[in-house]
C-alpha cells in the first residue's frame, strides 16, 4: 500500500513558552541522549494512524467534519514534565497538559470516528501531553533525575485555545520528521 503517515492533533499556539521550557529541561539532562522535537513541530496529538491510503484519509476528513462538528474550541495549559518509561527505561520526555473536559469529548468523538474506519484506539486511558523529546535506547534515568524533573521550576500558567483540529501528514526526513497540514477542521469558538 502507498500511503501517507497521518495524525490527528491541535496546534500548539505560542510555542515559545514551552520551547523555553525545553531549553531547560535540556540543561538539566545534558547528560543523556534524547532526539528533541523542533519547536515548530509542537501539537497535541489525538490520534496517530500510522500508514493509510488516500481513499482512506479522504473517508477519515469526511467523519471527523461530520463527527466534531458541534465540538467547543479546546482551553488547555502546560504543567511540569515527565517520562514515560518502558521498565527502567526512559522512553519520552514530555510536559504535561491540563485541560477542560472539552477535551477528553473531543478525544472520544475522535476515537468513535477511528472506531467507524475499523480501527482501533489505543487501549490505554488517554494521557494529553505535549512530547518534547525521545531518549535513545539503553539509557536508564537514576530516581535524582525523577526528583529533579519534579522540582524543575514550572514555566509561568500560559492559557493556550485550539480553535481548529489539523489532520496532519508525517514525512521522515534524515534532519527529523516535518509535518504537513491535508485537513483543518474548525472547532466552534468559546465565546
Amino acid at each position: 500500500m502507498v500511503g501517507k503517515r497521518v495524525f490527528l492533533a491541535l496546534p500548539l499556539e505560542p510555542v515559545e513558552p514551552a520551547a523555553e521550557k525545553m531549553k531547560q529541561l535540556q540543561k538539566l539532562l545534558s547528560g543523556y541522549h534524547i532526539k528533541w522535537v523542533r519547536a515548530e513541530n509542537f501539537h497535541l496529538t489525538l490520534f496517530f494512524f500510522g500508514e493509510i491510503s488516500a481513499q482512506q484519509i479522504s473517508v477519515l476528513e469526511e467523519l471527523l467534519r461530520s463527527s466534531v462538528k458541534d465540538s467547543p474550541a479546546v482551553t488547555f495549559s502546560l504543567t511540569g514534565p515527565g517520562i514515560f518509561k518502558k521498565g527502567n527505561e526512559p522512553r519520552v520526555l514530555w510536559l504535561g497538559v491540563k485541560a477542560t473536559d472539552h477535551l477528553f469529548e473531543l478525544k472520544k468523538e475522535v476515537d468513535k470516528v477511528v472506531s467507524a474506519l475499523g480501527s482501533f484506539p489505543n487501549d490505554k486511558t488517554f494521557r494529553p501531553h505535549l512530547t518534547l523529546g525521545r531518549f535513545l535506547p539503553h539509557q536508564e534515568i537514576p530516581p535524582v533525575i525523577d526528583g529533579a524533573l519534579k522540582d524543575a521550576q514550572l514555566m509561568e500558567p500560559v492559557e493556550y485555545y485550539a480553535s481548529k483540529l489539523i489532520l496532519f501528514e508525517s514525512k521522515l526526513f534524515p534532519t527529523g520528521p516535518q509535518y504537513f497540514p491535508l485537513e483543518v477542521i474548525p472547532l466552534i469558538p468559546i465565546l
